[in-house]
C-alpha cells in the first residue's frame, strides 16, 4: 500500500526538522516498505558487519544506510577518517 501524499509531506516535513536517529530511521523504513513496496523482511536493522567497525542502521540487499540527524556537525570528519583510512591502507 502506497503511502498517501499527505503522509509522504508529513515524513519529509518531519525529516527536515532534523528529528534524531531513531525517528529518521523508522521515516525512512516506512517510506521504503510503504511506498516503494519494500518486503519488511527484507530490510536488516542494526546489522554487524565485518566490514565496518560497528553496526551500520540498515541493509537493503547491497545497499547500505547510515542516518544521522545532522550531517552539518559530522560529515567532514567522517570524509576526513575515511581518506585517512585509505591512505593508512595503501
Amino acid at each position: 500500500m502506497a503511502l498517501s501524499d499527505e503522509r509522504l509531506r508529513e515524513i519529509i516535513t518531519n525529516l527536515v526538522r532534523r528529528p534524531g536517529h531513531e525517528p529518521v530511521r523508522s521515516d525512512v523504513r516506512e517510506i521504503l516498505i510503504n511506498h516503494l513496496g519494500v518486503a519488511e523482511s527484507e530490510i536488516e536493522l542494526e546489522k554487524n558487519l565485518v566490514e565496518v567497525r560497528g553496526r551500520i542502521d540498515a541493509l537493503l540487499a547491497r545497499t547500505v544506510f547510515e542516518f544521522k540527524s545532522d550531517l552539518r556537525c559530522c560529515w567532514v570528519n567522517r570524509l576526513r577518517r575515511f581518506a585517512f583510512s585509505r591512505r593508512s591502507k595503501q
